[in-house]
């Protein structure tokens, strides 16, 4: 369980970073777990993304989860700029992602089965 704990800190510390170096001025994240998975929903107020860049952060964070990539997962992620990077590993991480617009907020719950 330590080590699922780790990696949703680490899926919600890259998503932090992201939103903070794109100029977001007021973001929400929750975060529930249960001994069956953990979502984590974020709330982008008055987003600044375009809808073509949520659009490609829909598809990006939708890649299929690739459980082999998490061990090694921090090697990986390093320290970069590459914000497409890491939400790919971030993909390969969760199980869902949704990702919608409305009323100029950003909605974004990713799932995270445990396995």
């Amino acid at each position: 369980m330590r080590h699922e704990i780790k990696k949703i800190c680490r899926i919600v510390d890259e998503l932090t970073t992201m939103f903070l170096k794109d100029d977001t001025d007021e973001v929400d994240f929750k975060i529930i777990t249960s001994p069956e998975k953990a979502i984590i929903r974020i709330v982008d107020y008055h987003t600044n993304y375009s809808d073509q860049m949520i659009n490609q952060l829909r598809t990006t964070l939708n890649n299929q989860r690739q459980s082999e990539i998490e061990e090694y997962y921090w090697q990986l992620a390093g320290e970069n700029d590459d914000d497409d990077e890491e939400l790919t590993l971030i993909s390969a991480m969760i199980d869902t992602a949704t990702v919608e617009k409305r009323e100029g907020n950003l909605y974004i719950e990713l799932v995270r089965m445990n396995r």
